[in-house]
C-alpha cells in the first residue's frame, strides 16, 4: 500500500471521529476534501452534480435522476436495473474504512443504469446510479 493511500486513510479516520464538518488538505500535488453529510459542498467539484441531488426538477416523471456518492469510498453494489425504489430507499452501497453505508434515492424511481463498477474508488459526487423518475 502506498504511503499516500495510508495517509489518506489516516486523515479519513481522524476526520470521521472529529467534530468537523469538512476538511481540506493540500500537500504539494495531493489535494483532498472530506465532508460530513451535513457539511459544506465540495469546493473542488463546483458546478458538478452534488451528492444526493437529483438532476431533474421535482415532480418531473420520466426525467433522469442521479444518485451520487456522498463522499469518497469504494463502490460495493447497487440495485439491479429495473428495480423500483421509493424516496429514501437505499439504491446503492459504498464502503468507507471497512463500514458499508447505504446511499438512498432522494425521490422514487426505477433504476435505469448502474454507473459505477464494484470495487471502484468513487469520489465525492461521483454518479453511482441513474433512475428514471416515477
Amino acid at each position: 500500500m502506498s504511503e499516500l493511500v495510508s495517509d489518506t486513510r489516516t486523515f479519513l479516520r481522524l476526520f470521521r471521529h472529529s467534530g468537523y464538518k469538512d476538511m481540506h488538505i493540500r500537500l504539494g500535488d495531493y489535494e483532498a476534501f472530506f465532508a460530513s453529510p451535513d457539511g459544506a459542498a465540495n469546493p473542488l467539484l463546483a458546478g458538478e452534480v452534488t451528492a444526493g441531488v437529483d438532476a431533474a426538477p421535482a415532480g418531473d416523471p420520466g426525467a433522469d435522476l442521479i444518485v451520487a456518492a456522498p463522499h469518497i469510498a469504494s463502490f460495493v453494489s447497487a440495485l439491479p436495473v429495473g428495480s423500483t425504489v421509493a424516496a429514501g430507499e437505499a439504491v446503492a452501497r459504498i464502503e468507507l474504512l471497512g463500514e458499508e453505508i447505504s446511499v438512498p434515492a432522494d425521490r422514487a424511481g426505477t433504476v435505469s443504469h448502474v454507473l459505477a463498477e464494484a470495487g471502484a474508488l468513487v469520489e465525492y459526487s461521483t454518479p453511482l446510479v441513474r433512475l428514471l423518475a416515477a
